[in-house]
């Protein structure tokens, strides 16, 4: 099977190497178009706060938590691009904002995304019986082939 349109879903953990060296291969040997993406958590005035916000101070916080994250995705992107473009490869970057999983489904979905690769990164096992993996959500909801990368 070949795909025209990959998507390498990155997210700074030491499986993210793996997963990006596979996505270049992948990408090489398909010919294909090469999405690099991350997602940052939605630190939106829906998240809950455990102070009272006094003089909008917790509204602050949460506005500079999603600058810290949204320039840490931005960090991570251009690192994986600059090890892409060395491949001989040009992708395009993306970063995603809100919970990972549901963030690489609409993004997969949106761009016509022909195989997804994402590491298995693995959560806690008390965190993850309760909550499950984003590469085992992702599995389950996104509308093409994944290749978990280990």
């Amino acid at each position: 099977m070949s795909y025209r349109r990959i998507l390498a879903a990155l997210d700074g953990s030491r499986h993210a190497e793996a997963v990006l060296a596979t996505a270049l291969e992948q990408a090489r040997l398909n010919e294909a178009e090469l999405l690099l993406a991350t997602a940052v958590p939605h630190y939106g005035d829906g998240a809950p706060v455990l102070v009272a916000d006094i003089g909008g101070q917790a509204h602050r916080a949460r506005e500079a938590l999603q600058v810290e994250a949204r320039e840490a995705g931005k960090a991570l992107l251009a690192k994986a691009q600059a090890r892409a473009k060395n491949a001989g490869l040009a992708p395009r970057s993306l970063l995603l904002e809100g919970e990972a999983a549901d963030a690489l489904c609409r993004c997969a979905a949106e761009h016509e995304v022909e195989l997804l690769v994402i590491g298995s990164r693995g959560l806690s096992t008390v965190k993850e019986l309760l909550l499950g993996s984003v590469s085992h959500k992702v599995a389950q909801l996104v509308p093409c082939p994944v290749l978990i990368v280990k």
